[in-house]
């Protein structure tokens, strides 16, 4: 609690925001701490001159007048069940650390497990799908939840809502991140959804409680949506809109960022196309090509029972097709032409009808240089 209090003041200093929040932080190793420094030691972290150094010590002098407050704001967390996590805490998401401005403090109902939150990939698109990124979003979410994917959303109308209720149709965990308070539910209608993520996911936010939903806190919360995931998967959305700034976010704190292709003269497809065409997102047409990028960073992911990693022929697959396509698979990486012609004992043209014939039936993807790898089915 203590933790809470000390980053609940902290954050109430003007010119103290996230970026050099995390540098004090991380240099002192809690808010306590901070408050104990003196001049010299505060001017020696990155990003606080000495004029901001002069301030948070002479927020010591307030603290007194901002008591009434934190008391106020712990009556309301008490009352609306909500749970409390400081930048300081042990259990604070690893992957939101890691970004340039995580929240100091984050406040949720339901069920935290860092353990889940940090295998995750964050499903975002337009508030206005279409029927076929209702059916992409339907069929990404429930395969990634199958595999122990945690989804992680906004919780908005559209593709973010249909993301949460395929996760939980799955009883798969999943995690809405919200740009109102904790406890307040918007949009409106998804009050059922609310309940049922409280009791088998997370609800969570940088705001307090009671904050309404405000359009300049979106744009906000849409850097923890892609912070707390190891990649980004956009399905619809035009060229200007949150799922856009989430892709941005994404890129910007070195995460992956996969895009659903849609039909170019759809205008909820502009934005995934374009991220696509300017090498900005991985086009992406299964959750194999999400969970190849991200498999080595899922942490306690055990391959065997989440069907990362499967070394057996696909049933439909016979003769040379099949031998093609268990030599892929039982390869980490993508293999030269002509070193699938060495291990399968095919000449190349043989090997390069075959190969193409896998690719196009969606078994084999080909890389750059005559590479290939296996897609898993």
């Amino acid at each position: 609690m203590r933790n809470f209090e000390y980053t609940y003041y902290l954050t109430k200093i003007e010119g103290l925001g996230p970026v050099r929040m995390k540098s004090l932080l991380e240099c002192f190793g809690s808010p306590e701490r901070i408050l104990e420094s003196d001049l010299n030691e505060l001017c020696e972290v990155e990003g606080i001159h000495e004029k901001l150094a002069q301030t948070i010590l002479d927020s010591l002098v307030h603290i007194n007048s901002r008591e009434s407050d934190f008391r106020t704001l712990s009556d309301k967390i008490r009352a609306a069940d909500i749970k409390v996590l400081t930048y300081s805490d042990d259990d604070y998401p690893e992957n939101l650390k890691k970004i340039y401005d995580p929240p100091a403090i984050l406040y949720y109902k339901g069920n935290f497990s860092e353990e889940k939150v940090i295998n995750s990939i964050a499903i975002v698109g337009t508030r206005n799908p279409t029927d076929y990124g209702k059916e992409c979003t339907e069929r990404f979410a429930s395969e990634l939840s199958s595999l122990g994917i945690t989804i992680i959303s906004g919780f908005a109308r559209g593709i973010d809502t249909i993301a949460h209720k395929t996760a939980i149709s799955c009883e798969a965990y999943t995690c809405g991140v919200l740009g109102c308070g904790a406890d307040i539910i918007y949009p409106p209608e998804n009050k059922k959804l609310y309940e049922q993520m409280i009791q088998k996911g997370l609800i969570l936010s940088e705001y307090e409680p009671g904050t309404e939903p405000d359009k300049i806190n979106f744009p906000k919360r849409n850097r923890i949506i892609s912070g707390l995931s190891l990649g980004t998967l956009v399905i619809e959305s035009a060229t200007e809109g949150g799922a856009m700034i989430t892709a941005r976010s994404a890129l910007d704190q070195f995460r992956e960022v996969f895009a659903v292709p849609g039909r170019i003269n759809s205008g909820q497809s502009s934005g995934t196309n374009w991220l696509i065409k300017n090498s900005q997102a991985k086009l992406v047409d299964s959750v194999d090509d999400i969970i190849i990028e991200i498999k080595n960073n899922l942490k306690d992911f055990n391959p065997k029972t989440n069907g990362i990693e499967k070394t057996e022929i696909h049933t439909d697959l016979k003769g040379t097709e099949a031998v093609i396509y268990n030599t892929l698979i039982s390869k980490k990486e993508a293999v030269h032409i002509d070193s699938i012609s060495d291990d399968c004992g095919l000449n190349i043209s043989e090997l390069l009808v075959s190969l193409l014939n896998l690719e196009f039936r969606g078994y084999v993807e080909q890389l750059p240089g005559k590479r290939f790898k296996a897609k898993i089915r």
